[in-house]
């Protein structure tokens, strides 16, 4: 029997998930089956629902144990009215996860073939999906020019001329992240952090939590990234969400703590927050599961082309969403 829906947070209990109703389970759009698991997400399914989303290559070695996950199979037929461990909550959320991808359904012919075509470069793209602009080691010396001819300082500050502002960022990804200059690029985003540019200050935390340059400084990293978020930084709340997420960087587990920090994120928009927000509530990771909800972040951060999300909505689509525990395991939603 195909299986769905996985309880990823806490086990219900039969006994508890035995109080079904026969009117709502033959109301049911299509034969449906589930499943809820009895553990908590695995590691290994963590780290991939972060590598999908952006963030920074450190995670995936604080995520790379993986935990299995024992289930309890639960059997939903239209007509047959078999509800056999299924609860009515457990079934209003799959029937208005039906109803929440009909509103797709229309254009949907017309969404993956956007996508085909444009998926077809992205293994071109860079092995980072954060700084969005990242210069080649090619590009230095045009930067260079670009900032003399702009009469920009050196050492950013303050007063100098807003498009002074992305040029030194642009030059301090290519020094840091080409590993032309490390230390040079690193001295270039503090500078600008000081001067109050939010983004550079996230780039300073990424770069002491990885060891980019130097050794790690997880508490000076975890601090830079706590101080753009606590300023209304995207992708520091963001990066910071991913850490307490899966725990890392020395700190402790809190999935409550990650999904309110990607709520923040996702709230300005930002494409992997979306996604993370859109994930947890599929998995009930950090708050109580809401599929249906998730639906129109996923579209959202797929719009904007989130490979993750694509991945998520074309199989809830297709009837049948693996999550990110691997083809080879049993399906966590089957319609």
């Amino acid at each position: 029997m195909a299986s769905i829906v996985q309880r990823a947070l806490r086990p219900r209990g039969l006994a508890a998930l035995q109080r079904s109703s026969s009117s709502l389970c033959s109301s049911l759009p299509r034969s449906i089956s589930a499943r809820t698991a009895s553990s908590g997400r695995s590691k290994s399914s963590k780290s991939a629902a972060i590598s999908t989303a952006g963030a920074s290559s450190w995670l995936t070695a604080a995520a790379a144990t993986a935990t299995a996950a024992a289930a309890a199979a639960v059997f939903v037929r239209r007509g047959e009215v078999e509800c056999s461990s299924a609860d009515q909550e457990e079934l209003r959320q799959l029937q208005r996860l039906w109803e929440a991808l009909e509103y797709l359904r229309p254009g949907e012919k017309e969404m993956r073939e956007r996508w085909v075509k444009e998926e077809e470069g992205w293994y071109r793209l860079p092995p980072r999906a954060w700084p969005t602009r990242q210069p080649k080691a090619d590009d230095i010396p045009a930067l260079r020019e670009e900032l003399l001819a702009k009469r920009c300082p050196s050492v950013p500050s303050k007063g100098m001329a807003e498009g002074c502002f992305p040029l030194t960022f642009d030059l301090a990804t290519a020094l840091v992240f080409t590993a032309t200059d490390g230390p040079g690029g690193l001295k270039l985003y503090r500078a600008l952090a000081a001067a109050g540019d939010l983004e550079a200050l996230v780039a300073v935390g990424v770069i002491l939590i990885e060891g980019l340059v130097g050794p790690r400084n997880h508490e000076e990293g975890v601090q830079c990234l706590r101080t753009a978020a606590d300023a209304g930084s995207a992708q520091a709340q963001f990066e910071l969400g991913t850490l307490l997420y899966a725990g890392g960087a020395d700190l402790e587990e809190d999935e409550e703590g990650a999904f309110k920090l990607f709520q923040q994120a996702a709230a300005q928009k930002h494409r992997d927050g979306m996604f993370m927000v859109a994930d947890c509530l599929l998995e009930g990771v950090g708050v109580k599961r809401d599929l249906a909800a998730a639906v129109p972040l996923l579209h959202a951060s797929a719009v904007l082309g989130h490979r993750g999300a694509r991945q998520h909505l074309r199989q809830l689509l297709d009837g049948k969403w693996m999550g990110f525990e691997g083809a080879s395991g049993p399906a966590k939603i089957t319609m």
